[in-house]
């Protein structure tokens, strides 16, 4: 008779990285290498708290000791065991924090869906945090040709794979509004060649909102844009942050000349945080209530201590953006949308699963293009020699100065993201901001991260409290997207 064979050990688990929640006696769990959210019951909250407990178990004392020691029938515990498994709650010792799938590099094969293209580089306002230095990329005022407008579209139609049919165009600045010619004419020729390949094309504008007429904001509703309209505080304080060049202040001027935008209900505003207005419920509740649709706050990034956060700005900005979420949860549960786009954008990436290498679309999906051809990583970079990725006149981009570009700034290669829980929804934040700061795009700015970590735990929680007040209101407001709001 032959000798039964041998088995190997049985494996060691662990509780997996997992965040727990708890909102008014309701246990959730976040699991951080799959970016799942989990409503718990009874006994996986008793499992995962004694295994925790214990440090360590094998699969032989899940089953032998705890059906009693929790008080439930073996077959019981079996079927959580398998589940908690299944959903890699409970994982071997050295799978702890490793994902599943997600590693591999991009497909750069199928080109970009998106590009952003700096129609004017000037601007009629000072703005003294702007990393665009009023505009000028670190160089002179530049304005587009309608020829050049044209090459750009042709370029970003020819190189997208053909199975992409949804492109994206947005014209930025310095203020584009300055080179309303060269908008209309590219968004003319994005129209012709969407029709002419059987795609859609998307438009969108970033716009300071000095120069906005009845005329333009009728354009602009005939392409279905997405409008956002920088504006940072309310009166004067915007006044000290915005300013015309002349000093003279610009904040009754843009709410004049944005009132066609703001009755078409077409217009998005975005605020940047500075130590001078860090009072965003005043200033979100007044741009809602004025008519805006939406209002993102996005802290500065200037590199200027007139302007820069320090940890207590931290806390108060964190403070009034959690009132905000506070009011968009209870418009929820009445079936309605409040208008703070911050918070919004946390609930989609939740529920979208964000789990990935990189914070966002640049240099994958999407790039950028300046007045003299060059196609830099994204809008921020531009005047950026080292971030150049092609150009229109050398046949569009350089695909071996892409890749490795991409791959120095995956997350993988920020060491100091490694055991932080939030990496995977922040992915290594903004590749510009931690370029400013740094000196190098693949070093993680650290000065912010603790506030990041804390409103990525304010925008789970908030995802459990819809789960708890309306959860038919994730399914009817919060669409597929994650997007720069920078």
């Amino acid at each position: 008779m032959n000798a039964p064979a041998q088995q190997g050990p049985a494996p060691t688990l662990v509780v997996d990285e997992v965040i727990p929640i708890e909102r008014d006696g309701v246990p959730f769990a976040f699991h951080v290498p799959t970016s799942a959210f989990y409503e718990l019951d009874p006994l996986t909250v008793q499992v995962l708290a004694a295994v925790n407990a214990r440090g360590s178990v094998t699969e032989a004392d899940l089953s032998n000791g705890f059906a009693t020691a929790l008080a439930v029938p073996p077959e019981e515990l079996d079927e959580a065991l398998r589940d908690l498994m299944s959903l890699r709650l409970l994982v071997p010792q050295e799978d702890r924090g490793r994902r599943i799938g997600g590693d591999e590099p991009p497909d750069l094969s199928k080109g970009v869906a998106n590009l952003v293209m700096h129609v004017a580089h000037t601007c009629n306002l000072g703005c003294g945090y702007c990393y665009a230095e009023a505009g000028l990329y670190k160089g002179k005022a530049t304005i587009m040709t309608e020829q050049r407008a044209v090459e750009y579209v042709d370029w970003l139609f020819d190189q997208a794979d053909p199975d992409k049919k949804q492109l994206g165009l947005t014209f930025f600045g310095g203020e584009p509004l300055l080179n309303p010619r060269v908008i209309r004419a590219g968004a003319a020729h994005a129209q012709k060649r969407a029709k002419e390949t059987g795609r859609t094309i998307s438009f969108g504008i970033t716009t300071n909102g000095t120069l906005v007429t009845e005329e333009i904001a009728q354009f602009l509703q005939d392409i279905n844009a997405t409008v956002t309209v920088s504006l940072d505080a309310i009166g004067k304080t915007n006044d000290r942050l915005r300013p015309f060049h002349s000093g003279k202040g610009s904040y009754d001027l843009v709410m004049e000349k944005i009132r066609p935008l703001l009755d078409r209900k077409i217009a998005v505003a975005r605020v940047t945080v500075t130590r001078l207005n860090l009072d965003v419920v005043e200033t979100v509740s007044t741009l809602l209530d004025a008519g805006f649709r939406e209002v993102g706050c996005s802290a500065v990034d200037a590199k200027n201590p007139a302007y820069d956060l320090d940890g207590s700005h931290y806390h108060q900005l964190l403070e009034g953006m959690k009132v905000l979420t506070k009011r968009y949860v209870e418009h929820a549960a009445r079936g309605e949308f409040y208008g703070f786009s911050n918070i919004h954008n946390i609930v989609k990436a939740i529920h979208n699963g964000h789990n990935k290498e990189y914070p966002c679309g640049a240099g994958l999906q999407m790039v950028a293009g300046a007045p003299n051809g060059k196609m830099s990583l994204c809008h921020r970079f531009v005047g950026e020699e080292d971030f150049v990725l092609g150009s229109l006149q050398k046949g569009g981009l350089d695909e071996s100065k892409r890749k490795a570009t991409l791959d120095a700034i995956t997350l993988k290669e920020r060491s100091d993201c490694g055991t932080c829980w939030a990496r995977y929804i922040c992915s290594g934040g903004c590749h510009h901001v931690n370029f400013l700061f740094n000196g190098e795009a693949s070093k993680t700015y650290l000065t912010h991260c603790d506030w990041l970590r804390a409103w990525y735990r304010t925008g789970i929680e908030t995802y459990a409290d819809l789960l708890k007040v309306n959860p038919t209101f994730i399914n009817q407001f919060v669409d597929p997207g994650y997007t720069c709001t920078a």
